[in-house]
């Protein structure tokens, strides 16, 4: 853990997963309040990685092998810390959707409650969607069964919906 003046800068990977969800939530929640997101964002994509792969184990992306674009992690964690700024409890606030789109369907992979301890002040559903443009689609169907099992390609495009489950005055 790297500290200046008393604040926080930075968390390892090592203590971000050691630390339990309540606290983890904690720690990406100051670092929006103290303009410091760096950690913040570090944090959630750790998070969604470990649920992708969580996922894959337990047969919900129904894939041998996922690839990832190498930064579409970190975007989506910057992105859903943007969209949980002006909300009451921040990012603790919120419960997070997986969805994988594939072809024409759509299906759940994962749900994220980021903070067990709070209330859920809204929800973002994050919809990956598979590449069909890559590479790898152009192989024959036979090389790709000679890998491990089928490999899905996530494309760089996703879209991250928010939804509000509360009523403010100003609204």
């Amino acid at each position: 853990m790297d500290v200046l003046n008393g604040e926080v800068l930075a968390y390892s990977v090592s203590e971000l997963n050691k630390m339990p969800v309540a606290t983890y939530a904690e720690a990406m929640h100051l670092k929006v309040d103290s303009g410091g997101v760096q950690a913040g964002w570090r944090a959630l994509a750790r998070r969604l990685e470990r649920e992708l792969r969580a996922a894959k184990s337990a047969h919900r992306l129904a894939a041998g092998e996922v690839l990832l674009p190498a930064d579409l992690l970190p975007r989506v964690a910057r992105e859903a810390l943007r969209l949980s700024d002006p909300e009451p409890c921040g990012l603790r606030g919120c419960t997070l959707h997986v969805n994988l789109e594939t072809g024409d369907t759509c299906r759940r992979v994962s749900t994220i409650k980021l903070d067990s301890d709070t209330v859920s002040t809204f929800e973002l559903y994050l919809t990956l969607r598979q590449d069909l443009s890559s590479w790898h689609s152009l192989l024959p169907q036979f090389l790709k069964n000679l890998t491990r099992g089928s490999t899905v390609v996530i494309s760089p495009r996703f879209s991250l919906d928010k939804k509000k489950l509360y009523r403010s005055y100003l609204e």
